[in-house]
């Protein structure tokens, strides 16, 4: 003999509970656009400013000369004080510190 189970089609049935607040799926979604805006922001914030190239002196360095006596000598010609002219040589020659060489060219960025 087979169970047959009857419904009594009047009895109250079990209500679902509205679910507040954001899914997962949504949240994941959020972080994801909220990412994607901010790293646009920047992108034309940061971008945006084209670096301007500056005329430059190829000078060789000889014995004796370090950033701080070239940039004394180049200083009038450059119109910049010596220490803003020495941080402007080691980035014009992607420098990481003040140690040069005789024999090394290096450009020396002047002020139009």
């Amino acid at each position: 003999m087979s169970v047959m189970t009857v419904h009594n089609r009047f009895e109250r049935k079990e209500t679902r509970r509205a679910r507040f607040g954001i899914t997962r799926g949504q949240a994941i979604l959020f972080l994801v656009s909220f990412s994607l805006f901010f790293y646009l922001l920047t992108e034309l914030v940061f971008a945006s400013g084209v670096d301007e190239v500056l005329p430059a002196k190829e000078v060789t360095v000889q014995a004796g000369d370090s950033l701080w006596k070239m940039a004394v000598r180049y200083k009038e010609e450059a119109k910049m004080d010596v220490n803003e002219l020495v941080v402007a040589i080691k980035e014009a020659n992607d420098l990481d510190g003040v140690v040069i060489y005789p024999g090394q060219t290096l450009k020396i960025p002047l002020t139009q």
